[in-house]
Order: C-alpha cells, then sequence, then structure tokens
C-alpha cells in the first residue's frame, strides 16, 4: 500500500509589459509505503480441535510484497497458555532447525521483495488440560534501509492468531459406603457418583460392581439418581444417563454382611 502526495500552487506572475498573469504548477509526487499492508503475516494450523496431550503442527508465512529488502528478520513467539513447545520441532523453508526456539527466538533469512519465509513447529497440549481454549501467534520482526531518514528502521508486528478448542474427556468415579465399622448380619450401602469433569459429553456409561466377598447383594436395592429400579443388580450392570459438562449421577446398592 502506497501514500502518495504532491501539492499544488497558484499564483501571479508579475510580467513587465502584461502586468500580472496567473499560473499554476504541481510538485512532484512523493510516496510512503505502508509495510504493514505489503508485508502478509499469517499464521495457520492443521487442527481447530485437540486432545489433552495431543500435539499440533503451526505454520507462519510471511511474504514481502514491498519494494524494500527486509533485513534483519527475526521471529519469536510467547509461550501459549495450555499448551508448550515441542522441542526439535522448528522448519524453516521446509528444512529443519533443531537448535532454534520459538520462545527465545531467532533470525531469519533476508526477504527480498516478492520473496516468502515459511516457520513451522509443533505445540503439545497440556494434560491434564489448563485452559479450554488455546491462542497462539507470532511476532515477525524486521529492518529496512529508509533514505529518507537517512538511517536502518526496524519494525515489530504480530501475525494473525489462531484459536485451538481442547476437547478434556474426563470421567470421575468416587465410591463411599456408610459405614466404616459393622458386625454381622447388618446392611452396607454403597453409593458411587460419577462426574463430567472434561467439557464434551460422555455417553453409555454402564456400571458393574463385583459384591465383595462375604456379603449377600439385598434384592431391589439399586437407586439411580435417587429412583429405585428393583430389576437391576451390581454384577450383571446397567446403563446410567448420559453425562453433559459438569453434570454428575449417583447410584447406589445395598449389601449384608454375612
Amino acid at each position: 500500500m502506497l501514500i502518495p502526495n504532491q501539492s499544488n500552487a497558484t499564483y501571479n506572475a508579475m510580467m513587465p509589459t502584461e502586468g500580472s498573469t496567473p499560473g499554476s504548477i504541481a510538485s512532484n509526487t512523493v510516496n510512503t509505503e505502508i509495510l504493514s499492508y505489503a508485508i502478509t503475516k499469517t499464521i495457520n494450523c492443521d487442527k481447530s480441535m485437540v486432545k489433552e496431550g495431543e500435539t499440533a503442527h503451526t505454520t507462519v508465512t510471511v511474504t514481502n510484497n514491498s519494494t524494500a529488502k527486509l533485513i534483519y528478520t527475526f521471529i519469536s513467539n510467547l509461550k501459549p497458555e495450555g499448551a508448550t513447545f515441542v522441542p526439535g520441532s522448528v522448519k524453516v523453508n521446509g528444512v529443519a532447525q533443531p537448535n532454534r526456539d520459538m520462545i527465545s527466538g531467532f533470525y531469519l533469512p533476508n526477504l527480498n521483495p516478492g520473496e516468502s519465509l515459511i516457520v513451522e513447529y509443533d505445540i503439545k497440549v497440556d494434560n491434564p488440560a489448563t485452559v479450554t481454549t488455546i491462542t497462539d501467534y507470532s511476532e515477525f520482526q524486521y529492518s529496512v534501509n529508509d533514505p529518507a531518514r537517512g538511517k536502518t528502521v526496524t519494525f515489530a508486528e504480530n501475525t494473525d492468531t489462531i484459536t485451538l478448542n481442547v476437547v478434556s474427556a474426563k470421567l470421575s468415579v468416587v465410591k463411599s459406603v456408610d459405614k466404616l465399622f459393622a458386625t454381622k448380619g447388618e446392611v452396607l450401602t454403597y453409593t458411587v457418583t460419577f462426574t463430567n469433569e472434561g467439557n464434551v459429553d460422555i455417553n453409555d456409561i454402564y456400571f458393574t460392581d463385583n459384591i465383595p466377598s462375604g456379603t449377600t447383594f439385598v434384592e431391589k436395592s439399586v437407586f439411580i439418581n435417587g429412583t429405585n429400579v428393583p430389576a437391576y443388580t451390581p454384577e450383571v450392570g446397567y446403563s446410567l444417563a448420559n453425562l453433559t459438562p459438569k453434570q454428575s449421577a449417583t447410584t447406589s446398592f445395598k449389601v449384608t454382611v454375612n
């Protein structure tokens, strides 16, 4: 993108024989190139959704559409919250750069007008997940020789931002008993609570429980979410309701101490 500017002037020339004669003149045109628009900086990822512990591959492409040669080019990246960089995963223009680190950053080749640079790297999602979305972007620095200023000037701009949705499937199962000490003939009630601690639905939950040695299952004692289901037995097992994120379900049954 160029911002051109030209000046115009009108005047009256005092001619010796003709008197006042009007005139006009235009200056030369000067241009300022806006490098923010001329240098494209895009970032892409091979995934939009990632699981806990999964790796995503990211590509940054810088294209110099300006008339200036870019020198002292440098790229860096803040560590994205919820993920870590994979050591040894950096590539520049398809060539592996195992000693390069995106966090500390590194210099890239000079970029002539019309040329592009491609930087690739991998990030790994935290396990267990600490966030539900991960945002990632890079900062690209470069310098150009500016004759109007009489010196080399340096600029720094960010790429686009990518967002990865983290898929977390976590089902917690907590069991309790209503008595820690009992005698022969007493009845024990076992309660099991299922909680969806992830951020996706958990379906097809099937519950089974081997009746403890030294006890006998009390027929018709199964409850699900407070509702008696007399036909169910823990040893055969039975289905529970699907759970949305943060939702819980409970089941309970009784045994008699032999």
